[in-house]
Order: C-alpha cells, then structure tokens, then sequence
C-alpha cells in the first residue's frame, strides 16, 4: 500500500496521507515523497492546485515516533525539512481537507495553507512540549499572528485540544463541515482556484505572502536548530522510550 497517493485530475493534484493503521503517522520517507511532489507541481503547468488530506477518519498524527526516534541517514534527517521547504516555496494555492486529527506538523502546516476544510470531529493539537521538543514550521510565528498571542499560549503552551468550532472562530480555517462532506468540499475549493487566471492567482498569492516570506524561513532556520537540540536531550528521548513502550 502507497502511503503517500498521489491523483492528477483537472488542473488538481491530490496528495493523500494514506497510512490509517498509524493514524497517517508521517515516516521521513512519506516526508520525501510528499516533498517531491510538491516541487514537481510547483514547476507543472498542467497543475494549478494542490489538495493535501487525510483519510475520512484522520488527517495525520503527525510524526511516527519510532521513526523519529531512530537514527537515520543525513538524507531521512533532511526529509522532513525538505517536505517544510517544498511548502514555503509553493507557488500554486494548497488547500487542505482535514478529517479527525490534525496533531504536531498536521497541524503547523494548516498555517501554510490557502484553504483549509475542517470535520466537525477535528481535533488539532500542538503537542510539542509535552514531547520534550518546540513547535516547527514558523508556527511559533505564524499562529500568534493567526490568532492571537492568548489563544497561541493555551494551544502550544497548555497544549490544549482545538475543537473544529473554535478553529473556525479563531480564524485557523474556513469551513466546519460535516465529516463525509470535507473531502468533496475541499476539491471543490481546489477546482475553484484551479480555475483562476493562473498568472493574476500566483502573483496575488505572493503578494499576500511576501511580506512574512522571509521571515518564515528565519523562524524555521531557528526553530530547527531548537528542536535538534531538544530532540536529543534525556527528557525527549525518555518520553519517547515511554511512549513506545506503551504501543508495542
């Protein structure tokens, strides 16, 4: 089974996280997969749109923990910020379609998006401290910025549980749905944009991004640097030997 499937139609690209027996837990090479297809469309002409999403019971859990806890090449540690990269660097609009879980980068890329659809049983989180690390992908820039100082303490601090409603409220996505209308919702929201004068659309779409442009890159650069840090301190590696012992 392809975790990563990926599905061309009408000007549309569908990248879908397709591993549910890991609740579409992310591996480094799902990371790279993701990550090529990603640059591929930026410099396809054919594709004017990118749909990102999950199965229609979860978005993902974010990282798979005994992948992330493993040593792995220089190429498998690069994956993931490859795959951040790719997203930063897209010129077409992405848009999610999110069902159930959104936890840890499946819920930093959402701040990414153009358009993000939300089940009326999503739970985003931001669990990061609680896994003896920070929060990656500018987030800890871009979620203040999205909604507020306040609401970003008690999401990454407290690491409170997002309700879909209180997402919406908070401006982090568009539209609550119910659940089996997510994904058809947020191909038609694809297909609008897919339909756009594809120049004006890129365009546009830099200018509304390029005052942050840069310093989203700063923010990743240092976070990174961060994470590292804490992901091989003795707090992180002994809740990760918890947490798998807890699964096997």
């Amino acid at each position: 089974m392809k975790y990563i499937q990926a599905e061309y139609a009408n000007g549309i690209l569908v990248l879908k996280l397709n591993r549910p027996e890991k609740k579409n837990a992310l591996t480094q090479n799902m990371y790279l997969r993701l990550a090529l297809a990603l640059e591929d469309a930026n410099h396809d002409d054919n594709i004017r749109a990118i749909l990102l999403q999950g199965t229609s019971a979860t978005f993902t859990s974010g990282n798979d923990i005994q992948d992330f806890a493993d040593d792995g090449s220089e190429t498998e540690k690069r994956a993931s910020e490859r795959f951040m990269q790719a997203v930063t660097q897209l010129d077409k609009p992405l848009v999610a379609g999110v069902c159930g879980h959104a936890i840890g980068i499946g819920a930093t890329v959402l701040l990414h998006c153009d358009y993000v659809v939300v089940s009326e049983d999503a739970r985003i989180r931001f669990p990061f401290i609680d896994l003896g690390l920070c929060p990656e992908f500018a987030s800890t820039m871009l979620l203040p910025l999205t909604v507020g100082r306040a609401k970003a303490n008690e999401w990454m601090l407290i690491g409170a549980t997002v309700l879909a409603d209180e997402a919406l409220r908070a401006g982090m996505v568009n539209q609550v749905l119910p659940n089996d209308q997510v994904l058809d919702d947020a191909r038609r929201v694809a297909c609008v944009l897919a339909k756009k004068p594809h120049d004006a659309l890129v365009q546009t779409r830099r200018l509304l991004k390029s005052a942050q442009r840069e310093f989203v890159a700063a923010r990743i650069d240092a976070e990174r640097q961060v994470f590292r840090t804490l992901r091989d301190s003795e707090d992180a590696q002994r809740i990760f030997r918890d947490f798998l012992s807890r699964v096997r």
